[in-house]
This record gives structure tokens, C-alpha cells and sequence, in this order.
């Protein structure tokens, strides 16, 4: 059994997990009250639910649910919104919403994600559904900008040794893939189990290394899903695409065209204006 197979679950063993006793500090959310919580948002957005997915670990005392939305997508991908909930104070109450693509359903979560984020304490249990209800509105904009960052990514061109830098910056600089995780990108590489219709581009690769997060535990599957795309999406800013100097600046989308005086002198503007970008 895969790893991902493993970490599967149901709504039934979600809502059948023991709720943790509430405490002067800490007021638990249950679940069950997330699952409501959702898929009520998601129809008073007129909005319906196609696929919902759930995993945990811990015996339940760590939870994701995700769900993917029908009437809001393209001929690739579709939006996803996602919560993960912890009952063993380990891990604060998130949100997110995504993207989940059609070919491999492979998750793709916007660097946005997580701004909903607060501690099981205090006032959580009224601010949660108004400040949901209220995040989940956003979703058609955050779809926008997902499509856009989809077809950016599938204009730059990127070659076996950019991919092995990539790889190894996402293993030991950035730290959101393990070993098993860069095996599988290798193997992905070499073989692809899926056609993404974009060949040696940043996209393809995003996409290698969101199958490969398929793998991870669940407690971590949020937040590296940011990192990922945080990191995916400063690339292709930075990484000039390989192209024909007659076509340079068309093709390449808008906010990747250069003055290609500058990029054959060897003067790359790009590399230039993130000289000071540091990761939050």
C-alpha cells in the first residue's frame, strides 16, 4: 500500500474520532463541524461539490479534508478548497484553496493559502464560520490566478541540469521534499506517469513534484503544498525560458519579456530585481 493509500480515510471515521475534552485554553473544532462547515460555504457560493477526500493520522488526531469543485474549472484543473484540523494541539486550524489537476489529481495549493490560520483558543469557535464562509468567496479569484501561473510555468523551458538544481534546492534549501519524495521526482523525470502536455517545462516539473507529495504525512501536506507552489511561482519569474531570438519576446508571457539587447548581452533583469527577494 502507497503511502497516500495509507493516510486515506472516510467522513464516517473523521466524525467518529474522540473530541478532545475543551479546556479554559483550548476549545477544539470538531471534524464534523469543519465538514459541515465546508460543503455548507461551498453551496451558499453556489458552488457543487464533485469529489471529497479525506486522510489522517494519529488515529484521527490529525485531519485533512478537500474538496473539489465542478463548476469551477478549466479542461486541466478544477479549484479545491481544503482545512486541516489537529485534536492533539500539534497543529493550528487551516484553510486553503487550490487547484487539483484532472490527469493525475495532483494538488497545487496558491502561495495565498493558509491565510486563514488560528490556534484552538479563545474566540476560534465564533470566528471560524463567518471568517471561512467569508475566505471560501475568494475562490473564483484564486482560480484566476492559478490559471495564470499554470501557463506561465508552461512557457519556460527547462533543461536536465535546471532540473537537478531545482530538485536538490527543493531537498536541501527549502526542505518541503525528503528523499523519497526526490526519488520519485527522479523516477517521474526519466519516466513520466502522466502527460501534462508541456515537456522539460517549469510546469511539468511542478507537477513531478506534487505527485511525489502524494506521499507525505498529512500533518505536512498543507503547508509543504505552499512551499511548493511559493517556490514554483519565484522560479518562473527568475528562470528565462529557452527561446528563438525572432520570437523572444512573444513568446514568452507578459510578465517574463525582456529587452533581448540586455538577455544576449548576458545581463538577465530578472535575476537582477530579485537579488534582495528572501522567503518569508
Amino acid at each position: 500500500m502507497s503511502k497516500s493509500k495509507e493516510f486515506e480515510t472516510t467522513k464516517g471515521t473523521l466524525v467518529a474520532t474522540p473530541i478532545p475534552q475543551e479546556t479554559r485554553t483550548y476549545k477544539p473544532i470538531t471534524h464534523k463541524q469543519l465538514i459541515d462547515l465546508t460543503l455548507e460555504s461551498i453551496n451558499q457560493a453556489g458552488w457543487n461539490v464533485e469529489k471529497e477526500t479525506y486522510s489522517m493520522a494519529a488515529d484521527g488526531q490529525i485531519a485533512n479534508g478537500r474538496y473539489s469543485i465542478n463548476n469551477l474549472a478549466d479542461s486541466e484543473m478544477q479549484i479545491q478548497i481544503g482545512w486541516q484540523n489537529s485534536y492533539n494541539k500539534q497543529l493550528t486550524l487551516k484553510w486553503a484553496i487550490g487547484v487539483r489537476v484532472f490527469i493525475c489529481s495532483n494538488g497545487c495549493i496558491s502561495g495565498d493559502m493558509g491565510a486563514f490560520k488560528k490556534k484552538h483558543t479563545g474566540d476560534i469557535q465564533e470566528y471560524a464560520p463567518k471568517s471561512i464562509t467569508e475566505y471560501i468567496k475568494t475562490a473564483e479569484e484564486v482560480f484566476v490566478d492559478m490559471q495564470t501561473h499554470r501557463e506561465s510555468m508552461k512557457q519556460i523551458e527547462i533543461n536536465e541540469r535546471t532540473a537537478a538544481e531545482l530538485v536538490g534546492r527543493m531537498f536541501i534549501e527549502e526542505k518541503f521534499i525528503e528523499s523519497t519524495q526526490m526519488n520519485i521526482i527522479k523516477r517521474e523525470l526519466n519516466n513520466a506517469t502522466h502527460d501534462y502536455g508541456c515537456p522539460n517545462s517549469l510546469w511539468e516539473l511542478y507537477q513531478f513534484t506534487t505527485f511525489a507529495l502524494k506521499t507525505i504525512h498529512p500533518a505536512m501536506w498543507m503547508d509543504n503544498h505552499i512551499k511548493a507552489h511559493e517556490f514554483f511561482t519565484n522560479e518562473a519569474k527568475i528562470i528565462i525560458p529557452e527561446v528563438i531570438i525572432n520570437e523572444s519576446v512573444q513568446s514568452a508571457s507578459p510578465h517574463k519579456q525582456l529587452d533581448w539587447t540586455e538577455y544576449v548581452a548576458g545581463i538577465d533583469p530578472y535575476r537582477q530585481e530579485n537579488n534582495e527577494f528572501k522567503e518569508e
